[in-house]
């Protein structure tokens, strides 16, 4: 009679290999999900910098001030805005009266600093920054 079945070192041959490709994609996938949050992070700070721009538009011929700080660490000026989503953890945003905008914003979630000056066009991932100089010191000024 045959005996029918695995043996031993066939399992063990299998589980070394399936071992063998955990080890293999695990960090994969961690990276594409680290990549994927700090993504979604930007984001939301198009986001925010889009409701600020509506606001505005919206405010214009209101005489309401159209220059607006929120900072996020205080949670000043938060409620000027509606903005629908994931609200940074702390961090300034900034639009002055022409439209120009400039933020710094932190997530505990990401570890990051998302970074706009005025002059930019896109919003920048600075890993350098700490959460305590990730944010604008007042209206105009940045803190490096």
């Amino acid at each position: 009679m045959k005996n029918k079945g695995f043996t031993l070192m066939e399992l063990l041959g299998v589980i070394v290999i399936l071992a063998i490709i955990a080890l293999i994609t695990i960090p994969v996938t961690y990276n594409i999900i680290k990549t994927s949050r700090e993504k979604a992070f930007v984001d939301t700070g198009y986001s925010i910098i889009n409701a600020a721009k509506q606001t505005q538009t919206k405010n214009a011929g209101k005489n309401i001030t159209l220059d607006l700080f929120i900072n996020y660490t205080t949670k000043e000026n938060i409620d000027k805005i509606e903005l629908k989503g994931t609200l940074p953890d702390s961090g300034s945003f900034h639009i002055d009266e022409n439209g120009k905008t400039e933020l710094k914003l932190w997530s505990k979630k990401t570890n990051i600093c998302i970074t706009k000056s005025l002059e930019d066009k896109k919003i920048i991932i600075n890993k350098e920054l700490k959460q305590e100089n990730c944010i604008l010191i007042s209206n105009g000024e940045n803190n490096e």
